[in-house]
């Protein structure tokens, strides 16, 4: 007899290509039996290829489900697995430990979620790499949370300029709701010990590019952070995403990494030293993820392991 799946994986996607990746390496990281994998098409930009996602749930907007915060409550409402596990389309787990670890730390009675990736700037889980007690999450959400994951502003007021308004981010109310009602969350940082590989701005940035443009999206890389994150790590999971699937689609990001290299030469010496730090440190992270991913990849592909 089969036994029922212990977990539900969910990410939520805009562009098919990160969540190919991302698929390839939780299809590795979860044991076939043990977990149901969902992926949210947060877009209306074409339907996902169920052919590239062996094994996945495509889940499509629909009234009900309109964006990628609905997605999340609406899989802690509905889902029939004991745990339930947020996993962010830029997060790739490279480990085939983190799944029974996580379990193991929620056989503790009052602990609602193990968060494997977390916020620095406040206690909180986000959705970067969270499993939790879909129970715990329903209970607390219909006393006490009906807006569950979604975001918010504290005490919002006309008369004060809005960027001193206090925001809360997706799923720090529902953290902190959760150990309001005598839960406990575990708030961990293992990406930190390679067992994870978190990108930044993945999504945002490429939805810039699209709206102002390769050269604008290219001089606000030059002097923000954020953005330059996010336009030279997708030219990192452009190059991966490429090798692991030569079959194609390719990856459908346009831009090149001239211009990015041109304008960030145009800061100090120790920002560029940053930056070029950062480049390193994403080729090393892309590595990681090739030779853990490679096999899903190549299965599906039926076309070898990434060189």
């Amino acid at each position: 007899m089969t036994r029922p799946p212990l977990v539900t994986v969910l990410t939520c996607t805009v562009y098919p290509d990160v969540a190919r990746i991302w698929h390839a390496c939780v299809a590795r990281a979860f044991p076939a039996d043990e977990a149901r994998i969902e992926i949210f098409h947060d877009s209306d930009a074409g339907g996902l290829d169920a052919a590239h996602f062996p094994g996945a749930e495509i889940l499509p907007r629909t009234p009900a489900r309109r964006e990628y915060h609905d997605a999340y409550n609406d899989a802690v409402a509905r889902v029939e697995t004991p745990y339930l596990a947020f996993v962010d389309s830029d997060v790739f787990w490279i480990s085939r430990d983190l799944w029974a670890f996580a379990r193991q730390e929620l056989a503790a009675p009052r602990l609602a979620a193990v968060s494997l990736v977390s916020r620095r700037r406040r206690p909180s889980h986000g959705t970067f790499a969270v499993v939790m007690k879909a129970a715990a999450y329903r209970e607390v959400f219909s006393a006490a949370l009906p807006a569950g994951f979604f975001p918010a502003a504290e005490r919002p007021d006309a008369a004060v300029p809005f960027e001193r308004w206090v925001w809360h981010d997706t799923g720090d109310l529902a953290a902190a709701a959760v150990r309001d009602a005598g839960w406990e969350v575990k708030l961990l940082h293992r990406d930190e010990e390679g067992l994870l590989v978190r990108f930044h701005g993945i999504t945002l940035s490429r939805r810039g590019a699209e709206h102002v443009g390769g050269e604008n999206l290219a001089r606000l890389a030059g002097r923000d952070r954020y953005f330059f994150r996010g336009y030279a790590g997708n030219l990192a999971l452009r190059k991966l995403h490429d090798r692991l699937f030569p079959g194609g689609p390719r990856y459908d990001f346009p831009l090149g990494q001239g211009p990015l290299l041109r304008e960030s030469a145009k800061n100090p010496p120790r920002e560029l030293a940053w930056r070029l730090g950062y480049l390193a440190g994403l080729e090393r992270g892309a590595r990681r993820i090739a030779a853990f991913a490679a096999g899903a990849a190549g299965a599906a592909e039926h076309s070898g392991r990434v060189p």
